[in-house]
């Protein structure tokens, strides 16, 4: 118990299975646990609904005979039990279509050891299992793992290493996907910055102009117009105060009133370039309401 033994309690489905194999049997070569004592010793290790099960064969079986079972024929027992069928199909379907990703061949030889255990049949005898993982290789170097006629699948699998390496110091293949991500959170460079940068200050000049463009709009609005705008727009925020002869913010006289020479508005008299002066006895317009 000082290995600490990992447990399972029957809802880890079949990956969680194989893991609870692959520690305990770890923890048998370490603590040197005899065959005859290990299947006692895994099901200490049993929660849940799986305990239950376990339990069940007890009664059947008697509690003698249940520890004394062989451990090869325990894990099958259980895998019955926790494997389904339909489990066990899905998990063949994914085996045989199992592909290498670019050039993580340890995600991808990690996966192909794990479903070799869990599809027994797939990989009897053992040519088919080195046939599926030679199938799934990517091409920039199967042909290279194939050559070589190895017939052990641990020989295959570290040539296959050794190969990816290669061709990804070759440029054959893309880097890793770890390190891949350390190199683009750390080469941020200064251009990059400067870019960055460049598009900020771009967004942020025509939101000026914007506003500025929106002031002289507001400029030449009426306080009525301005109190009718869409909510949320400013009015005029100059100083100059309203007139309502031109109906423009001005300081000063205003430039619309009436030329006293030829009565047109715009003017005044000492800039007026009429040829001759209005009828004298033409009745003035009543001038503006000031306000």
């Amino acid at each position: 118990m000082d290995c600490r033994p990992s447990t399972f309690s029957g809802t880890e489905g079949a990956v969680g299975l194989l893991h609870w194999f692959e520690k305990l049997e770890s923890v048998f070569e370490m603590c040197e646990c005899p065959e005859a004592r290990r299947v006692k010793y895994a099901t200490g290790t049993l929660e849940g609904i799986a305990l239950t099960w376990w339990n069940a064969q007890v009664q059947i079986l008697g509690l003698a005979a249940a520890n004394a079972t062989p451990w090869n024929e325990f894990k099958e027992l259980i895998k019955r039990e926790y494997c389904t069928r339909d489990d066990i199909h899905k998990l063949e379907n994914e085996f045989y279509h199992l592909k290498m990703t670019g050039s993580e061949i340890e995600a991808y030889t990690k996966r192909s050891n794990e479903l070799a255990i869990l599809c027994p049949t797939m990989v009897d005898p053992p040519i088919k299992r080195i046939e599926l993982y030679l199938k799934g290789l990517t091409s920039e170097i199967q042909s290279h793992v194939t050559s070589a006629n190895l017939d052990n699948i641990q020989d295959i699998q570290r040539l296959a290493h050794r190969l990816t390496d290669q061709a990804v110091e070759q440029n054959k293949l893309p880097k890793r996907i770890s390190a891949t991500t350390t190199a683009v959170t750390t080469s941020a460079t200064p251009s990059d910055n400067k870019r960055k940068w460049d598009g900020d200050s771009s967004k942020g000049s025509v939101s000026v102009q914007s506003q500025t463009q929106q002031r002289r709009t507001n400029d030449y609005q009426s306080p009525n117009q301005q109190s009718s705008g869409s909510q949320g727009q400013s009015g005029y925020r100059g100083t100059h105060p309203w007139c309502g002869r031109c109906n423009k913010h001005h300081s000063g006289r205003c430039r619309r009133e009436r030329c006293q020479r030829c009565l047109k508005p715009g003017h005044e008299a000492k800039d007026c370039r009429s040829s001759r002066p209005a009828n004298q006895n033409q009745q003035l317009p009543p001038p503006a309401p000031q306000n």
